[in-house]
């Protein structure tokens, strides 16, 4: 099959990377010449013509409403008349013909798609000595590629967003949720009421949920350590957050390694919550609606406190513990790492709980309970006909 001429979407401002089909201008299977405009694109700020850069009968691969990325394939011009199948086949089979092989292919950043985007590079041509395509990559391909006649330009930079990304000083955070069930719920209920922080993307293992959305916040994909760096190195995301309570083992192993590859974690606490003076926390805290965190207290990492909670004045509480609602302390308890609790718990001054017990609904605690220790309540009541 002789060679089709391409029309790829252009690029019509620097922070572009995207653009609608409003209409197009010639109908499918239309004879349109050089220079003729095919299609009308429009972004937030423009509109603007698509050409065609050659002779020949138009093919449509792109909806009017739809969007495209720039560079991308929207059309096509053929010598002679064809079905849209055989085009797409013909697509197909080029792509596979120039594809690299498995062996030396290499998945770029997201800002190096981004800056590739931008000056319409091909991304295999770029030379890597890592096992991903970086910005830095791309940039030392750019400047080694020969200068055009005359001043060059500098080019614009890269604003994925046109508000964060110009005014970066005390924007809102954006917060990366791991976990899309009820617990991201919670999160995304609290975040709504506060004004410093915001819900930006979620990640989860259940695939039936990818592509769907939590209260308005997509769910990208499964719960990925490399994807959450490339979210963070393209400006997407500024911190994580984990909202599963329920398993302290995925807790602490996804807290720990998240913050050994340089992931920072955000402290969440809903604004009907009261803390006292002279708090100090550690990172990646959830604390539920009307909680109280008392003066002096410590509160480590990774914690998810429910609604109710109490951890009274100079209390210390370690990392990854996970409390069900009403848990409440007496002054002085001191808590150690991977403690779950039930719900309705009553501590008396001055207790130790060791780490890793599991402490069970109902019970009021008057004494230290060793590591690792099962506390469970003898409760039960009868349901009598009147």
């Amino acid at each position: 099959m002789v060679d089709f001429n391409l029309i790829h979407l252009p690029q019509s401002s620097p922070n572009d990377i995207t653009a609608v089909i409003a209409e197009w201008s010639k109908a499918r299977d239309q004879w349109v010449h050089k220079g003729e405009v095919v299609a009308v694109a429009e972004t937030t700020k423009s509109v603007f013509d698509v050409e065609a850069p050659a002779a020949g009968y138009l093919v449509e691969l792109v909806a009017t409403g739809a969007e495209a990325a720039v560079g991308q394939v929207i059309a096509v011009l053929t010598p002679t008349p064809v079905t849209e199948a055989e085009v797409r086949t013909w697509l197909a089979n080029r792509q596979a013909a120039t594809a690299p092989s498995p062996a030396s292919a290499k998945a770029p950043t997201i800002k190096a798609q981004l800056l590739a985007q931008r000056h319409n590079i091909d991304l295999t041509a770029v030379p890597t000595t890592g096992d991903r395509v970086t910005e830095a990559d791309v940039q030392a391909y750019l400047a080694a590629q020969p200068k055009a006649a005359g001043r060059a330009r500098p080019p614009a930079p890269v604003f994925a967003d046109l508000v964060d990304d110009r005014f970066p000083v005390n924007h809102i955070q954006r917060i990366l949720i791991i976990g899309g069930g009820n617990g991201a719920t919670q999160i995304i209920d609290a975040l709504a009421k506060l004004p410093d922080q915001r819900a930006v993307a979620i990640l989860d293992d259940n695939p039936a949920i990818h592509g769907k959305k939590v209260a308005g916040v997509p769910v990208l994909g499964a719960v990925d350590m490399a994807r959450a760096v490339d979210l963070r190195a393209a400006g997407e995301v500024d911190a994580a957050i984990i909202s599963i309570s329920t398993s302290i083992a995925a807790r602490s192993r996804i807290f720990e390694a998240w913050k050994a590859h340089g992931i920072p974690f955000a402290n969440v606490i809903h604004p009907s919550s009261v803390v006292g003076m002279n708090v100090r926390w550690g990172e990646g805290n959830v604390v539920m609606a009307l909680c109280h965190v008392g003066a002096c207290a410590t509160v480590g990492d990774n914690n998810f406190l429910s609604a109710y909670c109490s951890i009274e004045h100079h209390c210390m509480l370690g990392n990854h513990c996970s409390f069900g609602p009403s848990v409440v302390t007496s002054s002085r308890v001191h808590i150690g790492d991977r403690v779950r609790f039930g719900t309705g718990i009553f501590i008396e001054p001055g207790v130790t709980i060791g780490a890793d017990s599991v402490v069970a609904s109902g019970l009021a605690i008057w004494q230290n309970i060793p590591a690792r220790s099962l506390l469970k309540a003898k409760l039960g009541y009868t349901i009598r006909p009147r």
